[in-house]
């Protein structure tokens, strides 16, 4: 039966090489609660951790019985011994990073990863960088199933709640990811796996409530070994929050199954996952002279302007044996999105919505209402890989291939003045419009091992895409106001690295990595329509450079305009990595630097459109550069520190800019908004005793530029904030009828810093607040 983890939490511990019996135990930690009782808010982090190797000395004393285990390294992770700038985080740690908080915010530890929400209170929609890149060009892969939005290749975490409460361990590979999962980021690949189902019979509940009216309830169960080599296993969530900004709440259901056979030489795995959204529209910034008076202040007054999505994932594994070198791999899976948002539009032209026709209105005429935007995508996609372990290495032969079809409309709800049920219907539609993507890409990633000390990675990908917009002849979507468009892309993306081990220097192992890569990304559907626009706004077209009209049957009534040669072009990137790691007794780190060559970056304009979206376009050359550094030592027998720090330098090298007035700009030599400069997490993690263990945590985030301008006063402050954590075995506390019982307690922003994560610049600045100090409080039961 499962036991609730003593603690076993790893921080991802740079390791210079491969070690052979690695042992990672986890210390327990004893906290002060007399103490904890004069301090009134808090979060989540690291523990500690004890590392063994074969041949090598303890980095900490005091060991605990239990044994972590290692990140799952699979056809499309890397394990530690590639030319790679990479973190894990284990299923232990996990555990005590709040697994009820969305994905990105269990992230925000890790070297070059920021994260932020737009309710404040880290639920809702939520958001993670790498690199400064935003999760646009942040490849996720979930069980090695691309995750990001094909269209346009967003991360709609907030569409599956509670997934981090299913996920076995996370690995974050930064820089440019080719190959193993078919994906082309730019600043970085999530690979998430989730929990396998154990031999055992039992199960979790969790109960925790907190600031803002957060709350969560889950209950999950796993049969252990059935008859005939089956298993099954059940998780069941629910969370909600009204958020820290006004009418920004929350409410979230989720569900995850898992079924799974094992037979004498293959294992299939089935997982369905979903759950629904109900959230409130917090997406938009504030203008900072309103902010100084009301930090909680949201522009969103419609009472039901409210996003609402249900997204099921269905996935089948089938992993074959062949020999004992070869493993043949496949997954099917099938995602299926539905859902609206609704909000209210005043002053806007009757035409827009065709309620000149439906009204008999004048096509200018300005009237108030009420609009739901619905969207539904259905995507397909099969994902095979061939593993080959040779003599000196693996070799790992796959691709991926999906098609994907959405359907965008809009409706008409109700106009001030008028009868909904006398006029405006729900059959009612002003626009619909289509999109359709058929993708295919192939790789080869080979490791080879030179020597004891020396390994080379090579890694080829060919993708091709192909995209396909139709408006649909809807409202006074008509004629030359209605647009169709198609796109193809090909694109090889190849990247090669070494490591070298030369062994031992000032009594610790050594490693140097490098590795250099390209890639390409395509726009996505916003960025090849109108820069300040949208397919969904009337008399726009698409970015293009040539069209021609289609005519109806009869010859001469235009049907549509089809359009050609993309103005807005894919990005391209060489990108070189350096690095070096030194793993001694009591301390470890790892440092590596970057330098990303990019042409034609799709970069932020620094406002955003009608929708909330922010404007972006190709930059002819920029450049980012950076330094990372993940550090962690031994400072006491009872402590270990934790860090997580990185420096970057982001800047336009060749950017002729023209806005939406035509007012042209030469901003080369400019940093590029949204990067922040510098980002940095410091965790100090003590067990003072069996079964309690405690966590003060700092995290800082230098300036980000709110646009191109270079203008220091447009800019997001940097800012610090201290958190502090305990966790309890009831147990351990003199409740001996509790022993599979957890107790947590999360303390965020402490020193009460007002600060600010996101934003945009339009006439002044417009932020996007964070939090104060704020709590979370909660138990965990296994049985």
């Amino acid at each position: 039966m499962p036991r609730i983890p003593r603690f076993h939490h790893i921080q991802s511990i740079p390791r210079a090489l491969p070690l052979p019996g690695l042992r990672v135990t986890f210390l327990m930690a004893l906290a002060a609660l007399v103490a904890l009782a004069a301090l009134s808010v808090l979060p989540v982090g690291p523990a500690l951790a004890e590392t063994t190797a074969t041949g090598g000395d303890k980095m900490v004393e005091q060991a605990d019985e239990n044994i972590v285990e290692e990140v799952i390294v699979t056809e499309s992770r890397y394990d530690e011994n590639e030319a790679l700038n990479l973190s894990n985080i284990t299923g232990e740690e996990l555990d005590l990073r709040q697994p009820d908080l969305p994905i990105p915010m269990l992230l925000q530890d890790l070297p070059g990863v920021f994260s932020y929400s737009d309710a404040g209170s880290n639920l809702g929609y939520t958001y993670v960088k790498i690199r400064g890149f935003d999760q646009r060009r942040v490849g996720v892969l979930v069980n090695g199933i691309p995750f990001n939005d094909p269209e346009d290749h967003q991360l709609w975490w907030v569409d599956m709640p509670d997934l981090a409460g299913s996920v076995q361990d996370i690995q974050v590979q930064r820089g440019v990811t080719n190959g193993m999962g078919g994906l082309t980021a730019m600043g970085g690949t999530i690979n998430i796996m989730t929990e396998p189902l154990g031999a055992e019979e039992g199960g979790r509940a969790s109960l925790s409530t907190g600031s803002y009216g957060f709350g969560r309830q889950m209950l999950k169960y796993q049969t252990g070994d059935l008859k005939g080599g089956f298993r099954s296993g059940l998780r069941i969530s629910r969370q909600d929050c009204d958020g820290y900004r006004d009418r920004t709440g929350v409410d979230q259901w989720g569900v995850f199954w898992t079924g799974e056979h094992r037979g004498e030489n293959a294992t299939t795995t089935v997982n369905i996952y979903t759950g629904r959204e109900v959230t409130q529209h917090a997406w938009n910034a504030v203008p900072q002279s309103v902010l100084e008076n009301d930090r909680t202040h949201n522009p969103e007054t419609y009472p039901n302007a409210v996003d609402d999505f249900t997204q099921p994932h269905y996935e089948l594994h089938n992993e074959a044996y062949l020999n004992d070198r070869m493993t043949l791999k496949n997954s099917v899976y099938y995602t299926q999105g539905e859902g609206f948002y609704e909000n209210f539009k005043d002053g806007k032209d009757a035409a827009d919505f065709a309620l000149d026709q439906r009204l008999g209105l004048a096509p200018d005429d300005e009237v108030d209402l009420v609009r739901r935007k619905y969207v539904r995508k259905d995507q397909v996609g099969w994902v095979p890989r061939l593993l080959v372990e040779h003599d000196r290495g693996r070799l790992v032969v796959g691709g991926d291939v999906y098609t994907f079809h959405s359907n965008h409309w809009g409706r008409v709800m109700s106009v001030a003045g008028y009868d909904p049920g006398q006029l405006i219907g729900p059959e009612h539609k002003y626009h619909e419009y289509t999109g359709d993507k058929d993708a295919y890409n192939i790789y080869l990633n080979d490791r080879y091992q030179l020597s004891d000390s020396f390994t080379l990675m090579a890694d080829l990908q060919f993708q091709h895409k192909t995209y396909d917009f139709m408006q649909r002849e809807v409202g006074n979507f008509r004629g030359l106001d209605r647009h169709a468009y198609s796109v193809d892309y090909d694109f090889f993306n190849p990247k090669g690295g070494a490591r070298w081990q030369p062994g031992s220097l000032f009594g610790g192992q050594v490693a140097f990595f490098g590795s250099v890569g390209i890639n390409h990304r395509e726009p996505t559907d916003n960025e090849l329509f109108d820069t300040w626009d949208d397919a969904t706004d009337l008399g726009v077209h698409p970015l293009f450079n040539r069209s021609r009209v289609v005519y109806k049957a009869d010859g001469t009534t235009p049907d549509y305009v089809e359009w050609s040669d993309p103005q807005i072009q894919e990005e391209k990137v060489i990108d070189y990595e350096l690095g070096f790691s030194w793993v001694g007794d009591d301390l470890s780190f790892t440092l590596g630097g970057y330098y990303m060559d990019f042409r034609d970056e799709i970069v932020p304009y620094g406002g955003v459109n009608d929708e909330g979206y922010g404007i972006r376009g190709n930059a002819a050359k920029t450049l980012h550069r950076g330094l990372e550094l993940g550090l962690r030592a031994r400072v006491t027998p009872r402590s270990v520190l934790a860090v997580a720090a990185s420096r970057s330098w982001d800047e336009f090298k060749e950017f002729d800019f023209y806005d939406w007035d035509g007012s042209h700009a030469d901003l080369s030599g400019k940093p590029i908004a949204l990067f922040p400069e510098y980002l940095a997490s410091v965790a100090l993690t003590t067990a003072w005793n069996e079964g309690v263990q405690s966590q003060f945590r700092m995290r800082a985030s230098g300036r980000q530029y709110l646009d191109n301008t270079g203008n220091d006063e447009r800019t997001i402050d940097s800012w610090a904030t201290l958190d502090f954590s305990i966790w309890a075995n009831l147990d351990r506390l003199g409740l001996g009828d509790l022993e599979n019982a957890r107790f947590f307690l999360h303390l965020r922003n402490l020193n009460g810093a007002e600060y600010e994560t996101q934003g945009y610049y339009y006439g002044e600045n417009y932020l996007i607040p964070a939090a104060g100090r704020n709590m979370m409080v909660g138990v965990d039961y296994d049985f």
